[in-house]
């Protein structure tokens, strides 16, 4: 699918870290009054209590959710890397595409003794654990390459329950505002089913807030249109793809359907990134 991966290949990785790190709840709460949040591999889970969605600004509205219900399994068992990267590696045509020296099979783990992965810090979904297994890859590839020190970190483990609720909320709240924005949600993997959301009087199920299962991506992740895309006063350019479309406007997320249907030439090689999907069968 994917052939355009030269710097496709990193910063669809670099983004979807970035947008992991930032997302830890409220603003206006440190990040250590989420530290009874997270598992302990000595420690039981943190009780299953009720957590507050995320905090809105001081225009947006409350919104209203109904939750999952707590009698759901408390995790989804270990997360199959190596399936994902096979998948990955598949889709991205890694033998074809010019990288060459990064495939399924290359290391993902951390050597002993490495330093736990900076999204043990902060709130995280599925896909973030897929995302540092290949900042890995390239870590110990280059580490192997050049004698210098490796920086690859630990896998994150799967958070407490809570954790994961206050995960799927905040997802499914930006969703909300990018749907009723018009925009096209982000298409990132959710713990669980984050129930619906009711914002300005308008209801989304969860469905439509992008729940597609347990750990499951809903689909390419959306398109965005910056200023830096305009090419004329109604002409602007797609990132990864060849030619312009007219009748949008920038600042906002767009599916690839959409962007043909406004003038981009379709039946391009696929440029999108493809959020991973968890497993839920245990591994070694």
């Amino acid at each position: 699918m994917m052939q355009a991966i030269g710097n496709q290949y990193f910063e669809p990785i670099l983004e979807l870290l970035q947008r992991q790190l930032g997302q830890k709840g409220s603003e206006s709460e440190p990040i250590s009054q989420f530290a009874g949040l997270f598992r302990s591999e000595t420690k039981p889970a943190a009780s299953e209590t009720s957590v507050p969605a995320k905090t809105a600004g001081p225009t947006s509205p409350e919104p209203q959710s109904s939750p999952a219900t707590l009698d759901e399994p408390a995790g989804l068992g270990r997360p199959n890397v190596q399936a994902y990267l096979n998948s990955y590696y598949a889709q991205v045509d890694a033998g074809s595409g010019g990288i060459g020296v990064l495939s399924a099979s290359t290391p993902y783990e951390p050597p002993a003794g490495a330093a736990p992965s900076a999204l043990d810090e902060g709130l995280y979904g599925p896909d973030a654990i897929y995302a540092q297994a290949l900042a890995n890859q390239s870590a110990n590839n280059f580490a192997a390459s050049t004698g210098l020190p490796n920086v690859a970190a630990q896998l994150p483990g799967i958070p407490s329950r809570q954790a994961q609720q206050a995960f799927d909320q905040n997802l499914a709240y930006s969703n909300a505002e990018r749907l009723l924005a018009g925009d096209a949600i982000d298409t990132a993997a959710y713990w669980s089913d984050p129930g619906s959301i009711t914002i300005q009087g308008k209801t989304f199920s969860s469905a439509q807030l992008g729940y597609a299962g347990p750990g499951q991506s809903s689909g390419p992740e959306p398109i965005f249109i910056s200023d830096a895309n305009q090419r004329g006063p109604d002409t602007f350019t797609v990132p990864g793809y060849s030619g312009t479309v007219t009748g949008i406007q920038p600042g906002h997320f767009y599916t690839l359907q959409q962007l043909e249907q406004a003038g981009l030439k379709t039946g391009q090689p696929d440029a999108q990134f493809v959020p991973g999907s968890w497993s839920t069968a245990q591994t070694s």
